[in-house]
């Protein structure tokens, strides 16, 4: 059975009013979100995140997302990524105790 992937603009509207709500970022933001998308489709944003002129607040609550949008695995978070975010050493001193 065939799925229609099809998104229509009143769907990256929505997304981009979400994702402005979820930020708390301007309207003009939340604007250029859903001109992004509606230009290049939600993966293709969320692929070509770099290329777009975002804060480095508000790309880094995008990069978030686009993290656990489309995987955690080791090439989309790079190594010590966790741990910056967080503060965690990651199993650090555990050994001691086992």
């Amino acid at each position: 059975m065939n799925q229609n992937k099809t998104i229509k603009q009143e769907d990256y509207q929505r997304a981009s009013l979400l994702l402005g709500k979820l930020f708390e970022v301007e309207t003009d933001i939340t604007d250029q979100i859903n001109t992004c998308m509606g230009h290049y489709g939600v993966e293709g944003f969320f692929q070509n995140l770099e290329s777009f002129d975002f804060s480095a607040e508000v790309f880094e609550k995008l990069d978030a997302v686009r993290m656990v949008l489309f995987g955690l695995g080791e090439e989309v978070v790079p190594k010590g990524f966790i741990e910056k975010m967080t503060g965690a050493k990651g199993g650090q001193g555990h050994e001691e105790k086992l």
